[in-house]
């Protein structure tokens, strides 16, 4: 059960509702750890809503799978911003959870600050490059969720991740509505001058081309983002032991076009 009362590093007590207040407008919303936080105006909020739900299932389900409840697994969330799901996985069970952030849009040294507050001692954050990730060793369980589209170099992120991930890995990335060419790849992303950009099935059938085991896949809208280009969402759970994973790539592509408009 969680703590009603939390005493913060001045030592004083706060509602746990309110334990997040003084820190002003954040990334997430802490609602799922009955904490009630402002949360930045705009596309954040519809955004996680959109997420959330499917990474926090895929995280469950990782850790189910892990064995005694995840509770000797070890999570490392990639782009992890402010370490939402660092500290989500930490709080379904993991047994030590890290984040991993180049913190280019200023929100990573919050991460410590909410950790510390909501009482999960067991996170760390990493001050990083993810393209340096190999030096950070390997964990059970990796999420490299909503960062591959940051990059210019997605696909080799995406095998340096696979590559850190001892049991689990699960990738989350923004697509463009804009088409659905298979062959589509683009970096800049279109408007930008950094970051790339995959079509939804252009994303699919590379990943499915590496066979790896795909247990679930998923597909939907980030009601955040104003342009096709940037409101697309696909999502990939993927094994490294189960045998019996998803991995056809026709059914899979099926699947997320049929959720296209």
């Amino acid at each position: 059960m969680l703590a009603t009362e939390i005493v913060v590093g001045s030592g004083l007590v706060m509602a746990r509702e309110n334990v997040l207040s003084d820190l002003g407008p954040l990334y997430h919303s802490y609602r799922w750890f009955g904490v009630d936080n402002e949360q930045i105006p705009g596309m954040y909020e519809k955004n996680q809503l959109a997420k959330e739900a499917i990474i926090g299932s895929y995280i469950l389900h990782a850790l189910a799978k892990c064995g005694r409840g995840g509770s000797s697994s070890s999570f490392c969330e990639l782009f992890c911003a402010d370490g939402y799901y660092v500290m989500l996985a930490q709080h379904f069970g993991a047994a030590n959870s890290v984040g991993i952030d180049n913190d280019r849009d200023g929100h990573f040294e919050n991460g410590r600050a909410i950790a510390e507050r909501l009482g999960l001692t067991g996170c760390e954050f990493r001050k990083a490059d993810v393209n340096d990730i190999g030096i950070h060793g390997q964990f059970d369980i990796v999420a490299n969720v909503g960062g591959l589209y940051h990059v210019p170099n997605p696909e080799k992120i995406l095998d340096l991740s696979y590559a850190m991930a001892r049991r689990f890995l699960i990738v989350q990335t923004v697509v463009s509505l804009a088409t659905n060419d298979k062959d589509y790849f683009e970096t800049p992303a279109p408007g930008w001058d950094w970051g790339s950009r995959y079509s939804a099935a252009s994303f699919t059938r590379m990943i499915s081309r590496k066979g790896w085991n795909i247990v679930d896949a998923h597909f939907n809208h980030l009601e955040g983002n104003d342009r096709p280009e940037d409101r697309g969402s696909v999502y990939f759970l993927i094994s490294k032991e189960a045998p019996g994973g998803f991995n056809r790539f026709t059914p899979l592509l099926r699947k997320i076009k049929a959720k296209l408009p």
